[in-house]
């Protein structure tokens, strides 16, 4: 049993089973809440998620587990295609996350977090897709993705302390996640800095955050 879980096929099975039930919670949140703005960057932010987790098994399987997979067959384009997938959603989340931040009267910590995202996002995709084309990382340019998107949540996790939009642990966990986070890996780890899923957990939180508040 334990064989079949950390195969491919097995790995493969229990993230679909994981996207078919969010799928599943998402839709049944919207048929009772409506389909709002709200509702709208909720499941974004919480896609975002589910859609790295495929990636990050993809990564976990080549690096870790040993699955015999060659360099440069599709199985790199799909591993890095989706974790480039979590990160637009996460941007789309966060861009509507803004304009619900803005219009609950905080205008500047929501904006200037949307930007630095989205400048972050750009720099971490041209990195990934280049990635793909050379098997090679242009670290600075992941560097950069990591200052930023930390910088950015915290910011948002601010904005969302001074609005009440959901409640107040939400916004200081992500402040407190995001730093937190900054810090150990620049000070303990920052020959390797990339992790990506720690980019996508605040957004979750956040998303489910913003479908039961």
């Amino acid at each position: 049993m334990r064989a079949w879980l950390t195969s491919r096929n097995g790995m493969t099975t229990l993230c679909a089973l994981i996207a078919i039930g969010s799928g599943l919670a998402l839709v049944s949140a919207i048929a009772t809440q409506g389909l709002s703005i709200r509702t709208i960057a909720a499941s974004l932010l919480v896609l975002c998620f589910v859609v790295f987790t495929f990636g990050g098994v993809l990564y976990a399987g080549r690096a870790f587990l040993k699955w015999q997979i060659d360099e440069t067959s599709s199985h790199l384009i799909w591993e890095r295609g989706f974790v480039i997938g979590g990160v637009l959603a996460t941007g789309l989340g966060l861009a509507l996350l803004a304009d619900m931040l803005r219009a609950a009267g905080e205008p500047v910590l929501s904006r200037l977090g949307m930007v630095t995202y989205l400048f972050g996002a750009v720099v971490v995709v041209v990195a990934e897709t280049a990635y793909l084309g050379k098997r090679d990382w242009i670290y600075p340019q992941i560097v950069l993705y990591v200052v930023l998107a930390f910088l950015a949540q915290a910011a948002f996790g601010a904005s969302l302390l001074q609005t009440g939009l959901i409640a107040g642990w939400v916004g200081w966990t992500t402040i407190i996640w995001n730093l937190g986070w900054l810090l150990i890996m620049l000070l303990v780890r920052p020959p390797d800095i990339y992790f990506p899923v720690l980019h996508h957990v605040a957004p979750l939180i956040i998303g489910i955050a913003l479908l039961v508040g």
